[in-house]
């Protein structure tokens, strides 16, 4: 009975040496990765750049974002266009509302001066542009401004993404949201395969949790409402959980350690490896 009790010590042992000098990379990626949350880009890296510029995606990727959050307005020509505001004038030389340039004009304008000279240069990006130099070596998630002011930017969206099917659809590289919960309704419908969610900055009871469920595969609440009920919430309703915008290192750890699915940053770097 004694030799078998040291048999079987010297067993697990032997079994814990072997175990223990395995590296990172012998273990499947996806055991790796399966509770690090998604690094979003805020704009980019927004904390380091000029907001929803290519300078802020090139800067985001280097930083180790896993998506790009970008926001997309139409222009006067019915173009999709990156831009958070609806207005120009907080971060572009341009007057008034976007819509009511044409998306040549709106490449006219001066991007990045506002934030420092040395980004004069930058430029107002097309959608498209962002998808040709982006889309295939990190994820772009894609929010909807004011859907309301836009009808049919839920269709003009399917159709420039369908123009990029290879790394558009099946493999979760592009996602959708909005706090307009009808317009991600209508998006789901036109495109099923990509994932949609919705932002919220209050409180939401059971009922349109459920309602949301039924179309969206995550909830993507401001940080400043989200806590472990509300997380539990969500997901025993079936959807991944987000959050919206930690710019603070010690929340960082906080949402990290909650195992949230995605935490959108204005700075990358702030994960942790």
């Amino acid at each position: 009975m004694i030799a078998f009790f040291l048999i079987f010590l010297v067993t697990i042992l032997v079994l814990f040496v072997l175990y223990s000098k395995r590296t990172k990379s012998d273990f499947p990626e996806s055991f790796i990765k399966q509770h690090s949350p998604l690094k979003i880009g805020h704009r980019g890296a927004s904390g380091y750049c000029p907001e929803n510029t290519m300078a802020s995606y090139i800067k985001a990727i280097e930083l180790g974002a896993d998506f790009l959050e970008v926001d997309i307005h139409l222009s006067k020509d019915e173009v999709l266009v990156v831009h958070h505001d609806p207005t120009l004038d907080r971060t572009t030389s341009g007057k008034g509302n976007l819509r009511d340039y044409t998306a040549a004009e709106l490449k006219e304008l001066d991007a990045g001066s506002w934030y420092h000279t040395r980004y004069k240069n930058e430029r107002i990006p097309l959608l498209s542009e962002v998808l040709e130099n982006f889309g295939s070596e990190v994820g772009i998630l894609i929010e909807l401004k004011h859907p309301s002011s836009y009808p049919g930017i839920e269709k003009k969206l399917a159709e420039e993404l369908g123009k990029f099917q290879e790394y558009s659809t099946g493999n979760n590289r592009i996602m959708v949201h909005s706090f307009d919960m009808e317009s991600m309704k209508r998006f789901h419908q036109l495109m099923p395969d990509i994932h949609v969610g919705v932002l919220i900055k209050r409180r939401i009871n059971d009922q349109k949790l459920k309602e949301i469920a039924e179309f969206a595969s995550f909830l993507n609440p401001k940080q400043t409402i989200l806590n472990t009920k509300l997380q539990m919430r969500i997901q025993e309703h079936g959807m991944k959980v987000y959050t919206w915008t930690v710019n603070n290192k010690k929340q960082m750890r906080m949402f990290e350690k909650m195992k949230l699915d995605g935490i959108i940053s204005d700075f990358p770097d702030y994960f942790l490896d």
